[in-house]
């Protein structure tokens, strides 16, 4: 069902990444790009499913972004960028894209909730996880009045169009080093 209603989001996208979305217009992650024996492959793909059991048709690898950190609808802080990326993808050069796209292009989902799910049966490897329904309800409850303290909402998408972008701004971090500004949204 199409609605007017839209997601403002975040993802922290390489810069050969966020070239290729303003050459192109339009970015697609390629499960080629995954190690196909992966546990996060595997995870990857199953969040995929889940998006095209609810309707959104995501053939690719999904689109990670950022819905609510710390509270309902708040950018991510550089501490959130910080606790997820390496100093080698720091220093080989991280942007942050904001865009607002169709809601009912994105699935929401807790990310704590992702976490455990991941430790629980993903990693390590397991050939067939099996996700319990409590953890499924509880990934996907991701109303205003659920959100957990200390949780965040992640978003999955099939893909990110240019035409969503509102910024592209350079993130604020360098590697090997701790004394950035935790609480600075990116």
């Amino acid at each position: 069902m199409k609605t007017d209603k839209k997601y403002k989001l975040w993802t922290f996208q390489g810069i050969k990444v966020v070239e290729e979305l303003k050459n192109t217009g339009i970015l697609e992650a390629k499960w080629e790009d995954y190690w196909e024996e992966g546990s996060f492959t595997k995870a990857y793909r199953w969040m995929a499913n889940q998006m095209s059991m609810r309707g959104i048709n995501c053939t690719n690898a999904p689109i990670w972004a950022w819905h609510s950190c710390k509270k309902y609808e708040h950018a991510p802080r550089l501490i959130d960028a910080r606790c997820l990326l390496s100093d080698v993808a720091i220093e080989s050069g991280i942007q942050t894209i904001e865009f607002e796209c169709p809601a009912e292009l994105a699935l929401l989902c807790s990310y704590g909730w992702w976490n455990v799910m991941l430790h629980d049966n993903f990693i390590p490897k397991k050939e067939d996880p099996d996700i319990d329904r409590k953890t499924e309800t509880l990934l996907f409850e991701t109303s205003r009045k659920k959100l957990r303290k200390y949780d965040d909402i992640q978003a999955t998408l099939p893909y990110l169009k240019l035409e969503w972008v509102k910024d592209i701004r350079e993130l604020n971090l360098k590697p090997n080093d701790s004394t950035f500004d935790r609480e600075e949204k990116v």
